[in-house]
């Protein structure tokens, strides 16, 4: 299981690196495409990344026109990010990319093999949840 993650993370960072952007970038970018108007705390979160590093990469998306913020409306020291139309094009590329990657990991396998790596894969995710409830 290890490898396989390392693998899949090594060959998306080689096939992003065109594009010239990080796997961080890559995961501000596909959680702005799907979720708009979050925020630099939701972002670190759901990227599993500091903060600071989150700021870091904001402060060059926003630089860069790839990003806009607008004050959030229920906490005013907070600011709700979005992708630009250049910022979209951007993840929209990045996209094209992961989903070959991932493509690439499920023809491997036969439908009876994805299915059970699924329930598998929902049974861990479940224990690692209670783990983390439990504590």
């Amino acid at each position: 299981m290890v490898r396989a993650y390392n693998q899949c993370t090594m060959t998306l960072a080689k096939r992003l690196e065109p594009l010239g952007i990080s796997l961080l970038q890559h995961e501000i970018l596909m959680n702005l495409l799907r979720t708009p108007g979050l925020t630099q705390q939701q972002l670190s979160q759901r990227c599993f990344s500091a903060k600071s590093g989150v700021s870091m990469v904001m402060t060059r998306f926003l630089e860069a026109g790839m990003v806009a913020r607008t004050k959030a409306p229920k906490d005013h020291r907070a600011w709700n990010l979005s992708l630009t139309d250049s910022g979209m094009a951007l993840a929209r590329q990045a996209e094209v990319l992961q989903r070959e990657v991932v493509l690439a990991m499920a023809e491997a396998c036969s439908e009876d093999e994805l299915a059970l790596v699924k329930t598998l894969m929902d049974q861990s995710s479940t224990r690692l949840q209670q783990m983390r409830e439990a504590l």
